[in-house]
């Protein structure tokens, strides 16, 4: 059996998804009607970036996993990971709760286009070759061609910065982040050079 996973993709303070989000469950959903067999698994608590002052109403796997029931996915075939706070911890959350568990070996991880280098490289890095991974994208909503310039801009800069972070994790050994993850100088650099995006604003 395979699993679609389904990566956070931003959450208002209210606990609505963005709508980024709400394309990517929509993808999973398209796949998933065309594969009933198939289990979805929904990820995501909320950015790190979020204070303890503005946390939102709902975790994003929950609000993912409501719209997945709007949309008809049966409830027997959900699954939420509510530990990870960016894409890392999404794969390294649902490898060792999800995955691991469940000796699941197959997975096909969906997010958006301007995500997906950096998404195949955690991925890869995190599962290892023992695990069948494969990916599909949607395409993104942007306000305007400066924002999409300075998202994908962004997001080599960010790519760089985790083949660095974990350059010296051998393939598949998610073990090398334990009791790191979130408390790395990587993290730190983050949250003071981030400003929240059009991906956790949503609208």
């Amino acid at each position: 059996m395979s699993t679609i996973v389904i990566l956070a993709g931003g959450i208002t303070e209210k606990g609505n998804l963005s709508k980024n989000s709400k394309k990517r469950a929509e993808k999973a959903y398209q796949i998933f009607k065309e594969n009933p067999n198939f289990n979805v698994l929904a990820c995501g608590k909320y950015s790190f970036l979020y204070s303890k002052n503005n946390i939102p109403l709902k975790t994003e796997a929950e609000a993912t996993k409501e719209y997945l029931l709007r949309l008809g996915v049966p409830e027997k075939n959900i699954f939420i990971e509510e530990k990870s706070k960016d894409t890392i911890g999404n794969a390294y959350y649902a490898k060792k709760l999800y995955f691991i568990p469940k000796k699941e070996k197959k997975l096909l991880v969906i997010t958006s286009d301007f995500h997906l280098e950096r998404v195949g490289f955690i991925f890869r890095k995190v599962f290892g070759s023992k695990y069948q991974i494969s990916f599909d994208c949607v395409s993104s909503i942007f306000k305007n061609k400066k924002e999409e310039k300075r998202i994908v801009e962004r997001q080599k800069e960010l790519l760089l910065k985790t083949e660095k972070m974990l350059y010296n994790m051998k393939v598949g050994d998610h073990d090398f982040l334990k009791g790191k993850l979130y408390k790395l100088k990587y993290y730190k650099e983050k949250r003071s050079n981030w400003v929240i995006s059009f991906t956790t604003k949503g609208k």
